[in-house]
């Protein structure tokens, strides 16, 4: 499948310390169907370059229609085009 708007949420933001403009980090949830190779294919959340940046949460609920399983991940990097994620609990 592939990236479905429907099951995204933007729910709160984390005070950065740093203190620098626009540098606060946001948390966020996803609900998919998709199993978590799916999701980490290389262009799944591309869609949302412009609504995440490096350093925000994604807490994600995979695998709807099987076992459903939940992981946590960080966006690595966002450019103009690509958005990148990396599991945070690999087990």
């Amino acid at each position: 499948m592939a990236y479905d708007a429907k099951g995204f949420r933007t729910h709160d933001f984390m005070f950065n310390p740093s203190g620098a403009a626009g540098s606060n980090l946001s948390k966020h949830s996803y609900v998919t169907n998709d199993d978590q190779a799916a999701v980490e294919t290389a262009g799944y959340f591309n869609a949302l370059k412009t609504r995440v940046k490096k350093g925000d949460h994604i807490d994600m609920t995979l695998a709807l229609g099987t076992t459903p399983v939940r992981r946590n991940y960080i966006v690595s990097n966002v450019t103009s085009t690509a958005v990148t994620i990396a599991a945070q609990n690999v087990a």
